[in-house]
C-alpha cells in the first residue's frame, strides 16, 4: 500500500514550510515583537533610577567563589549618558589605575601595568566576577531590546526584553520584574538564544542617594557555576558639566 503522502508535490511542501521558517527566523530576534507603550514607560522609569542622565557613583564588588574564597573591588563609575560610561578601579592594589570606557557598545580598557589600551567584549567580566561589561556599562536597554509586559500580578509587572536584530545586545532575552507601587526593579533573568537561563540579578535594599531612590544592593547569581557577585552602591548622585575628555579612548590612563 502506497503512503498517501508520497505524491505530495515538493512545491506544495515548500509553500507550507517556508512561511514557518521565515516566521521562526524573524521571531528569533524579536522582529515581530514590537515594544508596547506600557512596557516602554515602565522600563524608562526603572532606567531613570539606575542611570538618570549624567551621574557619578561609587561601587563595591565582592565575588563569592565556590571554593569559599572572596575577591573585593572598589571603583568609581561616571556616566555621560546611558551609552557613554567610564569606570576607574581603586581597589585591590593590583587593579588600581585600571580604567574601562564604553561608548555605545564599543568598550576599551586601560591596563596600568602595560600602559596599553585594549578592546573588550561586553560579555567580558568586570573584576573577575559575575557582572559583565554589559551589565554595568550598557544601560540603554530600550535601544537594544524590544520590551513587552507579559504578565501582571497584584503587586508586580513582568516584562520580557527581547534582543533587537543587529543590536549587539549581550543577551537574547532578559525577563524583568518591577514593583507596581514605586516601579523599582525586583529581579532579572538572563537567557541565551538557546533558552538557557544564564544568570539571575536580584535588586535589594532601596535607599535614597541625593534625592534618587534606587536599589543599593545588587546580587548577580551565576546559574551555571553557582557563584555570585554582590555589588553595593556606596554613593550615587546626578552630575553636570562632565569633561568630554574623560570619554575619549585616547585619554584613558591620562
Amino acid at each position: 500500500m502506497k503512503n498517501k503522502f508520497t505524491k505530495t508535490p515538493l512545491i506544495v511542501l515548500t509553500m507550507l514550510i517556508l512561511p514557518l521558517l521565515v516566521k521562526s527566523g524573524n521571531d528569533l530576534y524579536g522582529q515581530n515583537e514590537q515594544s508596547d507603550s506600557k512596557a516602554v514607560e515602565i522600563v524608562s522609569n526603572v532606567l531613570n533610577k539606575l542611570s538618570p542622565g549624567q551621574w557619578i557613583a561609587r561601587y563595591a564588588f565582592t565575588n563569592y567563589r565556590v571554593d569559599k574564597s572572596e575577591q573585593s573591588y572598589s571603583l568609581e563609575v561616571i556616566a555621560k549618558d546611558s551609552k557613554t560610561i567610564h569606570v576607574s578601579f581603586f581597589e585591590p592594589p593590583r587593579d588600581k589605575g585600571r580604567q574601562i570606557l564604553n561608548i555605545n557598545g564599543e568598550i576599551w580598557s586601560f591596563l596600568p601595568d602595560s600602559r596599553k589600551i585594549v578592546r573588550l567584549a561586553d560579555r567580558d567580566s568586570i573584576g573577575n566576577g559575575d557582572f559583565n561589561n554589559a551589565d554595568v556599562l550598557r544601560l540603554n536597554w530600550l535601544d537594544l531590546y524590544n520590551v513587552k509586559v507579559v504578565k501582571e500580578s497584584p503587586t508586580q509587572y513582568v516584562i520580557d526584553m527581547t534582543s533587537q536584530k543587529n543590536s549587539g545586545a549581550a543577551y537574547f532575552l532578559i525577563r524583568l520584574w518591577v514593583l507596581k507601587s514605586d516601579l523599582q526593579p525586583v529581579q532579572q533573568y538572563f537567557y541565551d538564544n538557546a533558552g538557557h537561563h544564564l544568570k539571575t540579578l536580584k535588586y535589594r535594599d532601596v535607599k535614597e542617594f541625593h534625592g534618587i531612590n534606587r536599589p543599593a544592593t545588587l546580587i548577580m547569581e551565576n546559574v551555571i557555576t553557582g557563584q555570585r557577585t554582590v555589588l553595593v552602591v556606596k554613593d550615587f548622585q546626578k552630575s553636570q558639566g562632565l569633561s568630554e575628555s574623560r570619554f575619549k579612548p585616547d585619554n584613558l590612563g591620562k
